[in-house]
C-alpha cells in the first residue's frame, strides 16, 4: 500500500499538491473520453428537417341511422428526417483544452526548474523555440505582425523559471507550479482582452498545434514501455512468495500483447483487412499512462538522482500527461482524423517497437532472477547486462523504421491536421476561400482524410455549389466513412432530383452502419415518398429501436400509416402506439384520431405555442389538428389562433379556419357561419372547401334549405351526396332520388343503396336540440335555455320557447337580439317571425311588426295564422289605442 499511495510520506504542501494534480488528471481524462466517444459528434449535429403534407379525414359527421354522412377537409401529417449539419468547431471544447494544456505546462516548467542546469537550459530551449513556431504575433495584441507578445512570454517563463531554478532552490513545487501559473493567467488575459483576433482562443491552439503535438508524443514515447512493465509486476508480484519464477507466464502474456499490437498495427497499415474487433488505441495509450503513474517512480528512482522523482519526476510526468488529455481531448473535440490517426500510430508502433525491444531487454538482464523466483519487478530498471538507455534508443529506432514502412504517413497526417486547424480557423472567421485553401493543402498531405473533405463540403453547401459538395462527401467516404456524410451525400442527391442514387448511398450507409437510427429513419422516408409502404414501415420500426432520438421515426411511421393504411388496421396500431412528449408525434397522433373519428378529451401542449409566436411546422401542424379534433370540447383554439395568424400571415387562412371549427362546435355558432359565408362568397381555390364544411354545418343545425344552397356549388360526389340528404331531410325525395339515381349512374355502390333506403325510411338525423328542447319543456331555467340556444341557435322552437321566457322575464332587448341573429339563417321559420312580430310591438316597432305578420301570413298555414292573429291583433290594437290616447 505504501508503493501504492506513494504520496503519503511528502510533506503537506506537496501532498495537497499532488491531490490536486491527480484531480486536474482525472478531469482531463474525463474530458478525453468524452470528446473521443464521437469525434464527428462533436462538431456535425445531427438536425431534423420537418415536412408538412396533408391527408383527408371527416371530422364533421351527420349521422342517418346506420349511415352517415360526412365531408372530407385536411388534416395536418409531420414526417421528419435527420440532416447532418456542417462542420463548427464548439468554443468550450478550446476552452476547457487551454484550461488543461495550461495546468500541465506550469507543472512541466515547475518540474525543469528544479533539475540540473543542463537539463533546465535544454528544455527551455526547446520550449522556447516552440513558443517562436506558434507564431504569437497573429494574434495581434499589440498590433499586427508584432513579436512583442512572443518576447513577453519569453521574458517572463523565461525569468520566473530561472529566478526559481538560479537563486531560489529551495522554495517548494506548490510555489513553483503557482509562479507560473500565474504567467500563464496574465498571458491569457491579456490574450482574451488585447488580442485583435475574433477568435483568440481557436487561433492561439491553432498555431500553437507543433508544440502540443510534440509534448503529446513524447508522453506516448515515454510511457510505450509502462504496460510492459505492468506485466512484469503482474507475473511476479505474486509468483514470488509462492516459490514459482512467473517466466512462463510473463513470456505468454507479453507475446499475446506484442501480437495484439502487431496485428493492429498490420489492419490500421492495411495489410490484413480482418473484420475482427480488436482494442482500440485509444485504450492501451491511456492505460499506459496510468501505469506509467507508478512505473516512472521506479524508473526515475534508478538515474541515481538525476531526475528525483519527489521533486521533479511525478511533476514532469504528471504535466506530460495532463498536457497530452488535454490535446488529445482538443483532438477528437476538432473532428481532426488525421491527428488522431497520428497519436493512434504514435501508440500503437511505438508499443510495438518499444514493447519488442524491453522484452529483450527484460529477458537478457533478468532471465536468471527469473529462475531464481524473486521479484522482478522490483529490480526492472537496474539492468546487469542490456542498457534501459540503449534499449529506448533502439526502441524509439524502431518507431522510425515502422514510420518509414509507411512512407511517413503519420508524419504526413500530422502536417493535414496541423493544415485543418488552419481551414477550422478561418472558417470560423468567415473566410471562406482561405479555409478552403488550407484544407485542399491537408488533402495533398492525406487525400482520404474525413475531415478536410466533409469540411470542404460544408464549405461548398455554404456558398451552394451541390456538386462540389456532393463530390467531397463522396471523398469523406473512402476512408473513414461517417453516418453523417452518408446523410449529406443522400440529401444532396434527393435536392439534385436523383432518387434512386440517394436510396443506394443510403443503403450503402446502412451496410457500413446496420445499427445508426438516422440513416434507417431517411431510408424509411425514401421509400415512403414512393408509397412502398412495407418497406418504409420496416426500416422505420428499424430506426425506432435504434435512433438517439425514437420519437422522430415514431412520428414517421404514425404519418406513413395514416396515408396508406386501412381504418381497421389503423385503430389496432394506434391502439399499440406507445404515447410520446414530443409536438410531431402529438400531431400525427390528433391527425390519426381524426381519421378513426375518435372525439376524445386531450390536454393542451402549451409548447406548441413558442414564445415569439411563430410557428415551426410541428406547431402548425399541432394546432390546426388539435383545433378540429378537439372542437367539441375546448374553446381555446378559438381565441388563440386568430391572434397567431396575425403573426404568421402566410399560414393566416389555415389558421383562421382551424380556429372556426372550436367556435362552431364549443363556442358561437352564428360568428363561425357568418365568418365560414363569407369566405365562401369569394371566389378563391379554397372556396369549394369552405362551401362543403359550410353546408355540412348548416345540416348538422336542420337548416336544409340553406344547406342546399351551399352544396350546389361543391363539385363532385361530396356536394351531390350532401345535396341529396339535405333535399331528403327537407322534404323533397324526389329530388333526392334524382340526384343518387345521378351517382349511380357514374359509379355503382352499395352503400348509395343504403343511404337511398335510409332516406325514404324517413330517417331523421339525431339531434341534441330535441332532448334540450324535452329539458326545456320540464324544466324551464335560464341556463337550460342559455344551453339550448348555445347548442342551437337558429332552432325555431328553441329560439321561440327562450324569447316567450325572456319577454316573461322583462328582458325583451335580449329576446329581439336572439331571435335577429336565428333568423339571419332561418328566415322561413314561422315560430321565428311570430316572436319577431310580439317583440316589435313591445319595443313600439310598428312598422317592423307589420314586417313579421305578413312573413307569418305567407309562411304559416292557415290555422297557424289565425291562432297567431288571435294574440297579435290585440296587442297591435292595445299599442295604436295608447299611442291614440297619448
Amino acid at each position: 500500500m505504501s508503493d501504492l499511495i506513494f504520496w503519503k510520506v511528502w510533506s503537506p504542501s506537496e501532498r495537497r499538491m499532488a491531490v490536486g494534480a491527480f484531480l486536474v488528471l482525472v478531469l482531463g481524462i474525463g474530458f478525453l473520453v468524452w470528446q473521443f466517444a464521437d469525434p464527428l459528434g462533436n462538431v456535425v449535429r445531427w438536425n431534423v428537417v420537418s415536412e408538412l403534407s396533408e391527408t383527408s379525414a371527416v371530422v364533421d359527421v351527420l349521422q342517418l341511422g346506420q349511415w352517415q354522412y360526412g365531408v372530407s377537409t385536411p388534416t395536418q401529417l409531420v414526417t421528419e428526417s435527420f440532416m447532418a449539419s456542417v462542420m463548427e468547431i464548439n468554443a468550450v471544447t478550446v476552452y476547457v483544452f487551454w484550461a488543461g494544456a495550461l495546468i500541465g505546462l506550469s507543472l512541466l516548467l515547475a518540474a525543469l526548474t528544479t533539475m540540473s542546469r543542463f537539463w533546465y537550459l535544454a528544455g527551455m530551449i526547446l520550449f522556447i523555440l516552440f513558443l517562436a513556431f506558434s507564431r504569437l504575433e497573429v494574434l495581434g495584441v499589440f498590433g499586427a505582425e508584432n513579436r512583442f507578445l512572443f518576447l513577453l512570454a519569453t521574458v517572463l517563463y523565461g525569468g520566473i523559471t530561472y529566478y526559481f531554478h538560479a537563486f531560489r532552490p529551495d522554495l517548494g513545487m506548490g510555489i513553483r507550479i503557482a509562479g507560473l501559473a500565474a504567467v500563464s493567467l496574465v498571458l491569457g488575459a491579456l490574450v482574451a482582452f488585447g488580442s485583435a483576433s475574433p477568435v483568440p482562443a481557436l487561433t492561439a491552439a491553432v498555431y500553437s498545434f507543433p508544440f502540443w503535438l510534440a509534448v503529446t508524443i513524447l508522453f506516448l514515447l515515454v510511457s510505450a514501455t509502462e504496460i510492459m512493465a505492468g506485466l512484469v509486476w503482474l507475473s511476479t508480484s505474486g509468483q514470488a512468495g509462492k516459490g514459482r519464477s512467473g517466466l512462463v507466464q510473463f513470456i505468454v502474456i507479453s507475446v499475446l500483447y506484442l501480437l495484439l499490437l502487431l496485428l493492429i498495427y498490420l489492419q490500421n497499415t492495411r495489410q490484413i483487412d480482418w473484420n475482427v474487433t480488436l482494442i482500440n488505441p485509444f485504450y492501451l495509450a491511456l492505460a499506459s499512462g496510468i501505469l506509467g503513474i507508478w512505473g516512472f517512480r521506479r524508473r526515475a528512482d534508478s538515474t541515481q538522482g538525476v531526475l528525483p522523482f519527489r521533486s521533479a519526476g511525478f511533476w514532469l510526468y504528471m504535466g506530460l500527461f495532463i498536457s497530452a488529455v488535454s490535446f488529445g481531448g482538443l483532438t477528437a473535440g476538432m473532428a481532426n482524423d488525421p491527428v488522431l490517426e497520428t497519436l493512434e500510430d504514435v501508440t500503437v508502433q511505438g508499443q510495438l517497437a518499444m514493447g519488442l525491444l524491453f522484452l529483450f531487454y527484460i529477458l537478457v538482464n533478468f532471465y536468471e532472477v527469473f529462475q531464481q523466483k524473486l521479484a522482478v519487478y522490483k529490480v526492472l530498471y537496474k539492468p546487469l547486462r542490456f542498457g534501459l538507455t540503449q534499449t529506448r534508443l533502439f526502441g524509439f529506432a524502431g518507431v522510425v523504421v515502422l514510420f518509414s514502412m509507411q512512407r511517413l504517413l503519420p508524419v504526413n497526417q500530422a502536417i493535414a491536421g496541423y493544415f485543418n486547424g488552419l481551414g477550422d480557423l478561418h472558417t470560423k472567421t468567415e473566410e471562406f476561400t482561405l479555409a478552403e485553401q488550407y484544407y485542399k493543402l491537408a488533402l495533398q498531405q492525406e487525400f482520404q482524410n474525413h475531415k478536410s473533405n466533409y469540411a470542404l463540403a460544408s464549405i461548398a453547401l455554404k456558398q451552394g455549389d451541390r456538386n462540389a459538395g456532393a463530390y467531397y462527401f463522396r471523398q469523406a467516404l473512402l476512408k473513414n466513412p461517417s453516418p453523417q456524410a452518408y446523410a449529406g451525400l443522400s440529401g444532396i442527391l434527393m435536392q439534385e432530383s436523383l432518387f434512386f442514387d440517394a436510396v443506394y448511398s443510403l443503403q450503402e450507409g446502412i451496410r457500413r452502419f446496420p445499427a445508426n437510427g438516422e440513416l434507417l429513419n431517411n431510408l424509411g422516408m425514401l421509400y415512403s415518398k414512393t408509397n412502398v409502404a412495407d418497406s418504409a414501415y420496416y426500416y422505420l420500426d428499424l430506426a425506432k429501436n435504434n435512433a438517439i432520438r425514437p420519437e422522430i421515426p415514431a412520428t414517421n411511421l404514425l404519418a406513413i400509416l395514416a396515408k396508406s393504411t386501412d381504418s381497421g388496421l389503423l385503430d389496432s396500431l394506434a391502439e399499440a402506439s406507445e404515447k410520446r412528449d414530443y409536438l410531431s408525434w402529438q400531431a400525427n397522433w390528433l391527425a390519426v384520431q381524426n381519421l378513426r373519428q375518435r372525439f376524445s378529451k386531450e390536454a393542451f401542449n402549451p409548447q406548441a405555442v413558442p414564445k415569439d409566436s411563430l410557428l415551426s411546422v410541428s406547431s402548425l401542424a399541432y394546432l390546426l389538428n388539435y383545433a378540429t379534433n378537439q372542437a367539441r370540447f375546448d374553446t381555446l383554439p378559438a381565441a388563440l389562433l386568430p391572434k397567431l395568424a396575425a403573426k404568421n400571415p402566410v399560414l393566416s387562412q389555415d389558421l383562421s379556419l382551424a380556429a372556426l371549427y372550436p367556435e362552431f362546435y364549443s363556442g358561437s355558432k352564428l360568428k363561425a357561419l357568418e365568418v365560414l359565408t363569407g369566405w365562401a362568397a369569394e371566389e378563391g381555390e379554397k372556396s369549394d372547401l369552405y362551401h362543403k364544411i359550410l353546408g355540412h354545418w348548416l345540416l348538422q343545425l336542420g337548416l336544409y334549405d340553406k344547406a342546399i344552397e351551399s352544396l350546389s356549388v361543391v363539385e363532385g360526389i361530396e356536394g351531390t351526396i350532401g345535396m341529396a340528404v339535405a333535399n331528403a331531410l327537407a322534404g323533397k325525395k324526389e329530388v333526392a332520388v334524382i340526384l343518387l339515381d345521378k351517382i349511380q349512374d357514374q359509379e355503382k355502390s352499395p352503400a348509395l343503396e343504403q343511404l337511398k333506403q335510409t332516406l325514404f325510411s324517413g330517417a331523421k338525423p339525431k339531434s341534441v336540440s330535441d332532448s334540450l328542447f324535452a329539458v326545456l319543456s320540464k324544466s324551464p331555467s335560464a341556463a337550460n335555455f342559455d344551453k339550448a340556444v348555445k347548442t342551437n341557435p337558429f332552432d325555431a322552437r328553441i329560439v321561440a320557447a327562450t324569447s316567450e321566457f325572456y319577454r316573461g322575464k322583462k328582458q325583451v332587448k335580449e329576446a329581439y337580439q336572439l331571435v335577429l341573429d336565428a333568423l339571419r339563417y332561418n328566415e322561413y321559420a314561422t315560430e321565428l317571425w311570430e316572436q319577431y312580430a310580439y317583440l316589435s310591438l313591445e319595443q313600439g316597432l310598428l312598422g317592423q311588426a307589420a314586417e313579421g305578420e305578413e312573413k307569418v301570413r305567407q309562411y304559416a298555414l292557415p290555422a297557424g295564422y289565425q291562432r297567431f292573429l288571435a294574440r297579435y291583433q290585440p296587442m297591435r290594437a292595445l299599442i295604436e289605442k295608447q299611442r291614440a290616447a297619448f
